[in-house]
């Protein structure tokens, strides 16, 4: 991966009050013969959150009683003010490299809490990892003089911190299964017509039981909940843009009859799909 040393501020001027994303600067810097050590109880003015990822070399962070090497590939989050420390060891041969993003807001704070009750204490990340690609890619286009749009520093951070998430619930999700993108992709494209996944484990050619071993490893679920999501986001779309019966939409999207498919609706709805029709689109009920 390539990129440069430097960081970049973001002005936000004119932008909504209270709102629950907010960019506030970032960068690429490196550590070298220098004292470098911030204690996270004691930054007065400094508040919100920080996200800090090492690209070469390593640092320490201590949160907790508990110290932890921040080497090549880990990150750390940081809420302000905390009893937290990040800092580096100044020895004769030793440098930190690092990615870092400040940020607040009242949505960060939801982010944060459960990105941390995931990974309470290291974040683990492959450099060629959607958000640590998407933190440089923002960093090198703001730093070579590039500026946001109105907003779009709130829109980065969503889509950054939603990746950071699935990254963390599912880390190792870098090591693609081939067996389990393509029973995904026949699942997406034939999802309305499948009674069920032994179909698809028979199009991967395995066995159920190991389509699911595979499946479950790189989505963090099962081929059985992929694909009644998959049905059910089909047939919420014929719901609200159609004006069919229920038990002919749920024969079209491949559940056995209309009560089944209100019992399955209910689970993931806490309502019926009746209901759910009349309440986002009054009349259409059938």
């Amino acid at each position: 991966m390539q990129y440069h040393l430097g960081s970049f501020g973001v002005l936000n001027i004119n932008e909504m009050k209270g709102e629950p994303l907010v960019l506030l600067d970032g960068g690429i810097e490196r550590r070298q013969g220098e004292i470098y050590d911030f204690h996270n109880g004691k930054r007065p003015g400094y508040g919100g959150f920080l996200f800090q990822y090492t690209l070469k070399g390593e640092g320490i962070y201590e949160r907790e009683g508990k110290r932890f090497r921040v080497g090549e590939g880990s990150g750390f989050l940081i809420c302000f003010p905390e009893d937290s420390r990040y800092f580096f060891e100044k020895t004769p041969d030793a440098s930190w490299e690092f990615l870092y993003l400040h940020f607040e807001g009242s949505a960060a704070g939801v982010f944060v809490e459960k990105l941390r009750s995931i990974c309470p204490d290291l974040i683990h990340l492959e450099a060629e990892s959607v958000p640590v690609q998407m933190a440089v890619n923002l960093k090198e286009r703001l730093t070579k003089g590039g500026q946001l749009e109105k907003y779009e520093g709130g829109e980065f951070l969503y889509q950054f911190l939603c990746a950071l998430l699935r990254k963390a619930e599912l880390p190792g999700s870098s090591q693609k299964s081939a067996l389990a993108d393509r029973a995904a992709d026949y699942m997406k494209k034939s999802c309305r017509v499948l009674p069920g996944v032994g179909e698809v484990a028979g199009y991967v050619g395995v066995s159920s039981e190991h389509l699911c071993r595979c499946f479950r490893r790189e989505f963090g679920v099962t081929p059985v909940e992929y694909l009644t999501r998959l049905k059910l986001q089909s047939a919420m779309r014929d719901l609200l843009s159609t004006g069919k019966s229920v038990e002919h939409i749920a024969r079209d999207n491949g559940f056995s009859n209309g009560n089944y498919f209100g019992k399955v609706f209910r689970r993931y709805m806490g309502m019926s799909p009746g209901a759910y029709r009349e309440q986002q689109r009054p009349g259409l009920n059938v």
